[in-house]
């Protein structure tokens, strides 16, 4: 296995990483479409020169040039290609593939692909609704270490701790959370938020939650590479987005035993179910996360029993060695099949 990833300025140009050779090999010219032939040429040009190293191209991305160069190897040398779809919803790589140039010619050519990866029944619609036949298809979610991610071996005492992890843009809705909290103020309900993350929001969030009189309750974080820490140390886990696929940072704060607010979009319905591992809300209903959130805050019961499925349901259902020998069986599927 090896992985191709494109280069930029200070970095490496190859390296092992746990073992495994990484190619920064994808060079681009920034300017405009450009950019999108240079990284046409360039994975191809990659592709075609290291042909003999490998027998299946696994692209991890649907929308980008590299699928197509992927395909083009199907053709001309016989390689499997499998190809991922990342994201749904207004995001989609479907939406975004046929917005970008040339992209209706691109998604028909894509369709020519042994196998197309889905992480959720939402994506699986999508991915019908471009073409791509049942027998194509594969839904393998995402995974999670629950060896790193896992509860803590001394559990918190009753707490009150609200974390979100996540970018800072309109499509994670920490407004909404920020709205949430508050009005549980406003009800006698005190509560802190640890905001982890970055983006383009991050001063205007801080605004929000200064005119809201939440600021002192509130922490930004900042970025962080390794969420763990912050994982085991709250005590609820919120993802209020308007749009997501199906976010790993879900799979994360499952794995280490937190009760979970989330919005049913996207694929997050196919990890949450309702009342049972966590709490599903509408994106953008602020009274609504405040009543879940009131729920968790005044249940301890419900906290404990939601956050031990919320475990039990990501060892058996998204570890990752699971995830790994679906994809293991995929590829020596589609190994002893004729292109």
């Amino acid at each position: 296995m090896s992985v191709l990833t494109r280069y930029f300025p200070k970095q490496q140009s190859g390296e092992m990483l746990q073992g495994v050779p990484v190619f920064r090999a994808i060079r681009t010219m920034p300017w405009g479409k450009l950019f999108g032939i240079s990284y046409f040429l360039s994975c191809l040009y990659f592709m075609i020169k290291q042909r003999h190293t490998y027998d299946i191209l696994h692209c991890y991305i649907l929308q980008g040039f590299h699928s197509p160069a992927a395909v083009i190897m199907k053709y001309f040398f016989r390689k499997k290609v499998v190809i991922r779809v990342s994201a749904t919803g207004p995001l989609s790589d479907f939406l975004l593939l046929q917005q970008g140039l040339m992209g209706g010619l691109m998604l028909r050519f894509i369709r020519k692909a042994d196998r197309i990866i889905t992480l959720c029944s939402q994506s699986t619609e999508e991915a019908l609704g471009a073409g791509f036949s049942r027998e194509q298809i594969v839904s393998i979610r995402n995974g999670v270490d629950t060896s790193v991610f896992s509860t803590p071996e001394q559990p918190l005492a009753s707490s009150r701790s609200i974390l979100f992890i996540g970018r800072l843009d309109h499509m994670k809705g920490v407004d909404v959370l920020l709205k949430a909290i508050a009005e549980l103020n406003s009800r006698g309900l005190k509560t802190t938020c640890t905001v982890v993350g970055d983006g383009p929001l991050m001063e205007h969030l801080q605004e929000t939650a200064q005119a809201l009189g939440v600021a002192g309750q509130t922490v930004f974080a900042g970025a962080c590479a390794d969420p763990v820490d912050y994982l085991k140390k709250a005590s609820f886990f919120v993802l209020p987005s308007r749009s997501e696929g199906v976010p790993n940072v879900i799979l994360e704060a499952m794995a280490c035993g937190l009760p979970i607010i989330a919005t049913s979009v996207g694929g997050i319905p196919d990890i949450i179910q309702d009342g049972c591992n966590g709490l599903l809300i509408a994106p953008d209903d602020v009274p609504a996360l405040s009543l879940a959130l009131t729920k968790l805050l005044t249940d301890h019961d419900l906290v404990c029993r939601l956050g031990k499925q919320a475990r039990m349901d990501a060892e058996e259902y998204f570890s990752i060695d699971k995830v790994a020998d679906a994809y293991l069986s995929l590829y020596q599927i589609i190994t002893t099949q004729k292109n």
